[in-house]
């Protein structure tokens, strides 16, 4: 009966084997002191790199717009140098204007004397406004080009702080530290013991299955 016994636990055998055996023993025996010093430095680093996201580097700019005060300011300079120009050319045409009318015989304030000073003043208001408009245009071009330009250095800070980030990111991704490799160690007895339990109820049901026949067996001898 023994001998039946001890051949039913020999077809199911407790001890750990195979791929599991050498994959234990490899954790076991696998030296990740090296890799935990660097792996230490690496967050190390990235814990301070990550300090640096709310000090040193900008936070992420979801929204920009144009300068008013550069617009403001184009509008202001194109204007005054339209008026440097223009002031001094009404004043010397209001003079000829009038020496030209006094030499006809116009009197000053005669009719004749109001409506071409008047239509010397239309002409001169007329080159105002045009010069508001134009400096009007300038100032809006001014917006737009300050508008690009905020854009274009949003979109640079942006891109540098994900750079930053994918660098902190990249000094994570891939580690397997000691405490990983502790928890593969695990992981894998717990299937070796798994087996082992496995193989401990199947020889457990060879050993009754056995007795059974054996009982059948010895019941029918006469």
């Amino acid at each position: 009966m023994s001998k039946s016994i001890g051949k039913v636990f020999g077809t199911g055998s407790t001890t750990p084997y195979g791929y599991e055996t050498n994959y234990t023993n490899y954790l076991r025996n696998y030296d990740t002191k090296n890799y935990d010093s660097t792996l230490n430095n690496l967050t190390s680093q990235a814990l301070n790199m990550s300090q640096n996201l709310g000090t040193v580097l900008p936070a992420y700019q979801f929204t920009v717009d144009g300068s008013d005060a550069a617009q403001q300011r184009v509008e202001q300079a194109t204007f005054n140098a339209y008026a440097d120009q223009l002031v001094p050319q009404f004043a010397q045409q209001t003079a000829d204007m009038q020496t030209n009318l006094i030499n006809q015989g116009i009197g000053i304030g005669s009719e004749a004397y109001q409506r071409a000073m008047g239509g010397l003043q239309a002409s001169q208001n007329s080159a105002l406004q045009q010069a508001a408009y134009q400096s009007v245009s300038a100032g809006q071009d001014a917006f737009r080009q300050s508008l690009e330009n905020n854009i274009s250095a949003a979109d640079f800070s942006n891109k540098a702080r994900q750079n930053y980030i994918d660098q902190i990111l990249s000094l994570l991704q891939n580690s397997v530290s000691g405490y990983q490799n502790q928890q593969q160690l695990y992981n894998a007895n717990a299937a070796v013991q798994n087996r082992i339990d496995s193989a401990k109820q199947q020889a457990w049901n060879n050993m009754l299955d056995t007795a059974k026949t054996a009982k059948t067996v010895f019941g029918n001898v006469k």
